[in-house]
């Protein structure tokens, strides 16, 4: 199991949901609304219209000793404990589907981020060990997979949990991520504030764009959405899309959005789990996207932080 533990003292940007009062179209005020074609920004580098990024999602989940409350992703649901058939699923991304998975992206020459927790970087080091070697960049994944942010924690336990995550990250790696991405997208309505706080520049939780977009009220952090629509979790776990429509449906949306970035610059976060899409049958259909993605001329394969990077001139 996973302790948090708190956090030495930084001091707090005082974002704390009373401060921000809600805008048109939010309950929450920590962005404006944006239109896209409204938008401005710079072309991708080599005048590209699209910058698609690769996220595998290395996260581990914990083995219960109780009956989950609400199912982990990965298996058949709620089961009485001990559910074996559930977690060992999750473990295959460990095992066996994070090395199928990278060697592919290795072979195409894609660069990829990692998203990483504190419960794979502390215990399952052959894990850490490729990701640090082999990630052209690595994010900070939480405490583990099973461990979500909620509204139910009061701010200073938030506040705790994300310190111990960075914190025990950097002693694992020796450097501390600066990308966040909650476990399943999770946060409270205080999450952007206290990532700020914390020293985090880019998450990407929100999936609400087709390009990254400044958290105004949290500055200097960024959003860079990941799709949920193309989450293969989402997709194929949770909507049982057949692996060769999901294929399709990637490269659907790479041509589309191709499109569209020639009037204004667009990215695609394509968010991977190595414990569902490392599994073979679907590896087989994804390589001959993957493949083609890597021959486009029009596409910037990049990370999200190289993003932020173009547009803001740094982190």
């Amino acid at each position: 199991m996973i302790d948090a533990h708190v956090a030495g003292g930084r001091p707090a940007l005082n974002l704390t949901s009373a401060s921000r009062p809600a805008r048109p179209g939010y309950d929450h005020g920590w962005f404006s609304y944006r239109a896209m074609p409204s938008s401005s920004a710079p072309a991708w580098p080599g005048d590209r219209p699209l910058a698609v990024a690769v996220i595998l999602d290395v996260r581990a989940a914990e083995w219960e000793s109780v009956a989950p409350a609400v199912p982990v992703p990965g298996g058949r649901g709620i089961a009485p404990y001990p559910d074996y058939p559930r977690l060992s699923h999750r473990e295959f991304g460990h095992r066996v589907g994070v090395w199928r998975l990278s060697k592919m992206l290795a072979d195409l020459q894609i660069p990829w981020t990692g998203v990483l927790d504190v419960l794979t970087a502390e215990h399952y080091a052959p894990v850490r060990e490729l990701v640090v070697d082999q990630a052209s960049q690595i994010a900070a994944g939480g405490l583990s997979a099973s461990r979500p942010i909620t509204s139910a924690m009061v701010e200073p336990e938030e506040r705790a949990y994300v310190e111990a995550t960075l914190e025990r990250l950097d002693a694992a790696l020796g450097a501390t991520p600066r990308t966040w991405m909650g476990p399943g997208w999770s946060q409270s309505a205080a999450t952007p504030g206290i990532l700020a706080d914390a020293g985090v520049k880019v998450m990407l939780d929100w999936g609400n764009d087709d390009a990254p977009y400044r958290v105004d009220a949290a500055d200097p952090l960024w959003s860079v959405p990941v799709s949920w629509e193309l989450t293969d979790v989402a997709a194929m776990f949770e909507r049982d899309v057949e692996p060769a429509v999901y294929a399709d449906s990637v490269e659907g949306a790479v041509e589309v959005l191709a499109r569209d970035g020639a009037r204004n610059p667009r990215m695609l976060c394509l968010h991977l789990h190595p414990w569902l899409s490392g599994e073979a049958f679907r590896a087989r259909v994804l390589r001959p996207v993957l493949t083609r993605l890597a021959q486009r001329d029009d596409v910037w394969l990049a990370t999200p932080e190289q993003m932020v990077v173009h547009l803001a001139g740094g982190l």
